[in-house]
């Protein structure tokens, strides 16, 4: 076939035109069919849109035969370990074993004792120079009968493969499966590729056919097996062959578990007595009401920060695997049901209802250079970092919030897989405690004797607690805060237009209105309707949309920008009419050189504190570009926050009495910037962050802390002040006396009673 094609490189479009050759097309296809071929470049290869040839392998689909499974699953899986039938769980009517196996599928690989590189333990001998740690299942295709899959089987060192990544065919398989509902386990017959270099396909075949493996979904977990699907991978050949390989055990990562969902799944507690032993029911504090969360809730799952020695030295996470005899809510075909809570007779009754067994799952990344030989002593940290897998299992209790587990650490270590002497302490905070100080704390350390080579020094964690009740108080502040900025921009127009009714009333005042202070506050409405022009009118904007009750939040802040372009034009509008008055005043010198004195004063104030609070900023942030926006965004809100003093120090040069703002004016305007701080004080001991959810007092557009919540509004009333004594007794009332003094103009007429008011008085 003959094409053509485009391709972007380094910005410049090349036209690239190519035939493509494929060898081994046939009409029907079996295991051993591949079909081969080449993308050769049509173009000289002096030329910039020439490429290199490129080998393509393709697993025909068309008309395929299962040659292996039938012949060789008849009697179930033939060399693979004997479980009982009870032990694994069956497929029901309505899902098939390619339901199971619909997307790629990652195995963590646990190779028998001593093994290492050598040609003994892997599928492809010592060829590879390694031992693979997961082997991905990716489903080619699936039977008619959907009894049978045909399976890419590939080795790798890493649990994630990127969507568009090449295959490494030297250390793949291909196989075909089938479904043993005698044994509940998939067996698959695997095929090496051989000749499948990285430089060309061309040469690739289908080779030894002697690899089996077995899939098997347990019944029953336990802390010592958490997966929900486990396996084995062993060769067909005798052991002095060629070619043979040790027994393959594997198991599916945390990242696909809950692919594999079969009703009836269980959990088992194996160690109850060591529990009740370690775990002993606390009395609750007769000082205490609050409530604390329900074992069931999937708030108990939470992020932890780890410290040694009080260092920071790692982060992880935990979520419950069971609760009661039941796999975790996040696992939606099994949810729990008030059946499952204990009735052993280790553990107090749980007629109470406060106790509760529990079972979790904790990851934790600690950083090995600042470890203790008793976390790591396999060395088996890799990039300077450690991976701690820890289950645990143990009771909760819903009256205090404290949850106590024995834990089994899984170790790399082939002579011992576990290490099942660690006690696991969480304390999680009421339901009603403080949103912005609320922590989950805890401990994780070994009760082995200090001389043995597995004992740790204790760990203790700490997450941020972060409830659904919560959340669901954050969607109704929403609301609020939605509604406190409709009617904020609804005051400003108000207050606005009162000052536009003022100006006309006294035409006289109008000139001395500071052509600053109504630009900043016109900015004000202007800046944020430009900056969420994008978010108002492209609804696949990055950012977050929040749906509930069938209200979309979009059309709520389609309403709050068309307030706030009201609130601009009203400014714009004083703007205009400030202007005119100044251009058709005959004798106004005075007025531009004291606007002009005002901004030379102004403008380096406003200079000086940009430079002073973004490097103040800078330091407390990873990222250059966002803090050089945020900074500059908050620094605008705090200008606007003093909006009054342009008009200060205009009132000052121009030494005026005249009342060119009105009280309703300066007075409301300094109020609807002060409300917002008073609300953040109140929010932030109420309400729990929520990234991209503020909309009214917004922390990225003004400076809001406890300490800026009492100095912007100390500030603004400040001002306000300074505006009124300056309205009644001169613009240098607040000067000392010597400061008074008028400014004696070379050019300034006094012919007219209407530039008296521009004098000072001496």
């Amino acid at each position: 076939m003959v094409g053509s094609g485009y391709y972007s490189k380094e910005g410049n479009v090349l036209h690239l035109a190519a035939v493509l050759k494929f060898n081994n097309v046939k009409i029907s296809s079996d295991i051993n069919t591949l079909i081969t071929g080449t993308m050769d470049s049509l173009n000289p290869a002096d030329e910039p849109n020439y490429f290199e040839p490129i080998s393509v392998l393709m697993f025909p689909q068309g008309s395929y035969k299962y040659t292996k499974v039938p012949k060789q699953f008849s009697q179930g899986c033939p060399g693979g370990t004997d479980v009982p039938k009870k032990s694994s769980l069956s497929l029901s009517r309505t899902i098939t074993v390619c339901d199971m196996f619909y997307r790629q599928t990652a195995f963590e690989l646990e190779y028998a004792s001593g093994c290492d590189s050598s040609k003994s333990c892997s599928p492809f001998g010592d060829g590879i120079g390694y031992l693979p740690r997961f082997m991905h299942l990716r489903t080619i295709q699936c039977s008619d009968d959907k009894l049978s899959l045909r399976f890419l089987i590939e080795f790798q060192d890493d649990a994630y493969t990127r969507y568009y990544a090449s295959s490494n065919f030297s250390t793949s398989l291909i196989g075909e499966g089938s479904w043993d509902a005698k044994q509940n386990r998939l067996c698959i017959i695997a095929c090496r590729i051989e000749d499948a270099s990285s430089s060309s396909l061309e040469k690739s075949h289908v080779g030894d056919c002697t690899t089996r493996l077995s899939v098997r979904f347990p019944a029953i977990l336990s802390i010592r097996n958490t997966s929900t699907a486990v396996g084995e991978i062993w060769s067909d050949k005798h052991k002095n062959q060629s070619g043979f390989f040790d027994r393959i055990m594997f198991r599916n990562t945390d990242n696909n578990r809950g692919q594999f969902q079969l009703q009836g799944l269980k959990y088992e507690y194996m160690e109850t007595d060591k529990v009740n032993k370690s775990c002993p029911k606390k009395s609750r504090n007769r000082n205490s009401t609050g409530e604390y969360l329900d074992g069931y809730s999937q708030d108990m799952a939470f992020s932890m920060s780890i410290k040694y020695q009080k260092r920071s030295i790692g982060w992880g996470s935990s979520k419950p695997l069971a609760v009661g005899d039941q796999p975790h809510q996040r696992f939606p075909l099994l949810i729990p049901s008030s059946s499952s809570r204990p009735k052993s007779a280790g553990v107090e009754s749980i007629a109470s209802g406060s106790l509760l067994n529990i079972s979790y799952e904790m990851r934790i990344e600690l950083n090995s250079l600042k470890l203790d030989h008793g976390l790591d002593p396999f060395n088996q940290s890799s990039n300077g970092y450690l991976e701690i897998r820890i289950s645990a299992e143990g009771v909760y209790d819903a009256e205090t919030g404290h949850l106590c587990m024995v834990g089994c650490r899984h170790l790399r270590s082939l002579n011992e897989s576990t290490d099942c002497d660690i006690l696991v302490n969480v304390h999680f905070p009421p339901l009603d405690s403080d949103r912005k100080g609320s922590k989950i704390k805890g401990s994780i350390e070994s009760t082995r004797v200090k001389i043995d080579h597995l004992h740790f020094e204790t760990l203790e964690f700490s997450g941020r607690a972060y409830y659904g009740s919560w959340a669901m108080e954050s969607f109704w502040r929403m609301d609020f805060e939605m509604i406190m900025s409709v009617i904020s921009n609804t005051l400003a127009i108000v207050f606005v237009v009162l000052q536009i009714f003022h100006v006309r009333r006294h035409p006289a005042v109008c000139p001395s209105v500071s052509f600053l202070m109504l630009v900043i506050l016109a900015l004000g409405h202007l800046i944020p309707l430009v900056l969420n022009l994008e978010a108002m009118f492209n609804q696949d904007s990055e950012r977050t949309v929040w749906a509930r009750s069938g209200t979309w939040l979009e059309m709520n802040e389609v309403v709050i920008r068309a307030v706030t372009m009201v609130a601009f034009l009203m400014h714009f509008r004083l703007l205009m009419l400030s202007w005119a008055a100044r251009c058709s005043e005959e004798k106004n010198e005075a007025l531009w050189i004291a606007e002009k004195r005002g901004l030379y004063v102004c403008l380096p104030v406003y200079i000086a504190g940009g430079l002073i609070t973004g490097t103040a900023r800078q330091h407390s942030s990873y990222y250059i570009e966002q803090t050089i926006l945020g900074s500059s965004r908050a620094y605008a809100g705090l200008i606007l926050d003093a909006f009054l003093f342009p008009q200060i120090i205009f009132n000052m040069f121009l030494n005026s009495r005249e009342p060119a703002l009105s009280r309703f004016f300066y007075i409301g305007i300094t109020l609807v910037r002060m409300v917002p701080h008073g609300y953040d004080l109140y929010r932030i001991h109420n309400y729990v962050d929520m990234n991209d959810s503020y909309i009214y007092a917004d922390p990225t557009a003004d400076y809001y802390s406890t300490a800026w919540d009492i100095i912007i509004p100390m500030l603004g009333l400040f001002f306000a002040a300074i505006i009124y004594f300056q309205q009644r007794l001169s613009g240098r009332c607040f000067l000392p006396k010597r400061f008074r003094e008028s400014v004696t103009y070379d050019k300034l007429p006094i012919d007219s009673e209407d530039q008296s008011p521009l004098k000072s008085s001496p």
